[in-house]
């Protein structure tokens, strides 16, 4: 989503220039540090002022059962060499030191540091920590994934995704800290890499203006850093993060990158300095982790390998009967590219078949379909044979709504395979929604094959510009859309909250006041799927 300009988006972001803010709202106080499982004397709390060497905090990504990646930026080695010792211990007073190394901070990464800390326990908490010249880093924790073939009670994430940072304050990140978690789920928009749009929009500045090459990329990241409640959610869980477009420009594809090759390299190596990935193939982001034979975490790619969107990506609203519109129906057109559909849906059979109970796709743009006017009816196509399979007006070409070919694909695989219990989890427009996916979402009769979440936004704005009531009128509008949706909530932020169980998958919409650097967050819709079942999801709205 972008910062604050014009762009497909601008409908959810911008509505009828009412009144900023939510009006009205009851906010009640998050979980509290010392929940069950989760100790916090030793994590630095949410506030917690900057560490000058330590200026960006420390993070952990997941890996595999038996190695975590950590990471932390040491400010000195920004301009010169700085040895960095790094150590993993089963306890909070590291008592039990399991991993050790040293590292270099480095002025060829911007003083970043990152290993991967292996031979650790699966399925087991951890703490770790760095060390320059006798000085310690804050206490990171970090929980590895359960081991292959084990059967782990429970499988706790959080959902998160598009956290502009002038828009809002970081209330919901507060709040994950906070939280019991096995790991947080990132799914893009971490950064924006357009200027903050100075007006009554913006709740504080982005000081480091437009991103445009590995100086001021690389200054995104320290400036979303410098966020005390965002470096405590680090601080607290192991993220499992991927892009999306504004961590190099909005809605790029395949040929924005072939436009522009310097940017999108330096976009590029920006993210991978400042985030806990272990590098794969260049600059290959998917990939997948499992717990045990409870879930199988699928993370796509969805930007580097798509074909670009019709008209260039300008376009928001698209009629998909005439050019160039109508190239989202072509044969073979992808979002994810050949060699990542093979893997991406391969993963998803292989889950199936092992046995795995959910399978969760962290989802960077919405696969259910958003058309504003069907035009594939019976009567209309009498009258006009050609049109396309889908044929209507469609809200977003940028999701999957403008690849329809390897949307079905996708859907009628899930069904012919029969893997179940799918359920994708998604970020990209600033909203909460919930709705069944059908292998043929044209015909009423056809099967639900998964379920799709969209978990809201950190603090990128919505409806919430144009004022409640405004807000509500059109997520209910949009709510009564073919082929509909049981939830959709443009006004409200926050993340999702995902709790796999052998007999059930609960989701919980956590809705955050980001208005005030005090706001607090409160649990908003759950919903509750039960196992085996294709559509047997029980909504508690609220």
């Amino acid at each position: 989503m972008a910062g604050r300009n014009t762009d497909r988006r601008s409908f959810l972001k911008f509505g009828a220039y009412g009144a900023a803010g939510v009006a009205g709202a009851s906010w009640l106080a998050s979980c509290t540090p010392g929940t069950p499982g989760m100790p916090t004397t030793t994590l630095p709390a949410p506030g917690t002022p900057v560490d000058p060497v330590f200026d960006c905090g420390v993070a952990s990504g997941l890996h595999t059962p038996t190695a975590q990646v950590l990471w932390t930026r040491v400010a000195p080695g920004a301009t010169s060499s700085v040895p960095t010792a790094w150590e993993v211990a089963t306890d909070p007073g590291f008592a039990t030191v399991v991993a050790s190394g040293t590292a270099a901070a480095e002025p060829g990464r911007d003083g970043c540091v990152k290993v991967l800390a292996e031979g650790l326990a699966p399925g087991t908490t951890h703490w770790y920590r760095f060390t320059v010249d006798g000085r310690r880093s804050p206490v990171g924790r970090t929980r590895t994934p359960a081991a292959p073939g084990s059967s782990p009670a429970r499988v706790r994430l959080a959902i998160a995704s598009c956290q502009n940072y002038p828009s809002g304050w970081y209330t919901a990140w507060r709040d994950v800290a906070a939280l019991d978690l096995d790991a947080v789920v990132h799914l893009g928009d971490y950064i924006y890499e357009s200027g903050s749009f100075v007006g009554p929009f913006d709740l504080r500045r982005d000081g480091v203006g437009p991103a445009t090459d590995l100086a001021t990329y690389r200054a995104k990241y320290r400036a979303y850093r410098s966020d005390p409640d965002l470096r405590a959610a680090h601080a607290a869980h192991a993220f499992a993060p991927v892009w999306d477009d504004h961590e190099f420009v909005n809605d790029c594809s395949r040929v924005t990158i072939l436009e522009n090759p310097q940017r999108a390299a330096d976009a590029y190596r920006a993210w991978f300095e400042y985030q806990p990935v272990w590098p794969i193939d260049g600059t290959r982001i998917y990939r997948r982790v499992r717990w045990g034979n409870l879930v199988d975490l699928t993370l796509p790619d969805a930007r580097q390998y798509r074909d670009q969107q019709p008209d260039g990506g300008k376009g928001s609203l698209t009629n998909s009967l005439v050019p160039p519109g109508r190239e989202i129906h072509d044969v073979g057109r992808t979002l994810l590219g050949a060699a990542q559909r093979e893997w991406y849906l391969d993963g998803l059979g292989a889950a199936q078949q092992d046995g795995v109970r959910w399978k969760v796709v962290g989802n960077q743009e919405m696969i259910a379909p958003v058309r504003l006017l069907d035009l594939d009816e019976p009567f209309l196509r009498a009258a006009n044979p050609d049109i396309p399979k889908h044929g209507g007006i469609w809200f977003n070409p940028d999701a999957w709504d403008g690849y329809q070919w390897e949307r079905d694909l996708v859907m009628s695989f899930l069904h012919d395979e029969g893997v179940a219990n799918t359920a994708f989890v998604t970020g990209d427009i600033h909203s909460f929604w919930q709705a069944p996916l059908q292998v043929d979402f044209d015909d009423e009769a056809s099967p639900v094959v998964a379920q799709e979440f969209v978990c809201g936004s950190v603090t990128s704005r919505a409806f919430d510009l144009a004022g409640y009531d405004i807000g509500a009128a059109v997520s209910q509008a949009a709510s009564n859309l073919r082929p509909g949706f049981r939830y959709v909530d443009l006004v409200r932020h926050g993340v999702g909250i995902l709790e796999a169980t052998p007999d059930a998958l609960d989701v919980q919409f956590r809705l955050s006041d980001i208005d005030y650097p005090d706001g607090l967050t409160r649990v908003g819709s759950e919903f509750r799927w039960a196992a085996g079942t294709a559509n047997d999801v029980a909504l508690t709205p609220r």
